[in-house]
């Protein structure tokens, strides 16, 4: 990720807004390039590697992971500070 976005993502992840929409948890990066960002939630509801294969838990866990996923897209955005 190009250094720019790192702190304007940082602090985009701390709005509500960008909360899971599932359980409002803090979601974070999981994917990035391109100038585009991919975040989950961060919850231990959503992680579903951690249940075990082929469960209901673990089933939910997964629909909880792809409900939470949103892509940012930052291409031709200006965040530089501005003189005013």
């Amino acid at each position: 990720m190009e250094d720019h976005y790192v702190d304007f993502i940082k602090q985009l992840l701390n709005k509500v807004e960008y909360k899971c929409p599932v359980c409002g948890a803090e979601r974070y990066v999981t994917d990035h390039g391109n100038h585009e960002v991919t975040i989950h939630c961060g919850s231990s509801e959503a992680k579903f590697w951690d249940f075990d294969r082929g469960t209901v838990a673990q089933t939910a866990a997964k629909r909880h992971w792809d409900e939470s996923r949103l892509e940012l897209f930052l291409t031709g955005i200006d965040y530089s500070p501005r003189n005013n």
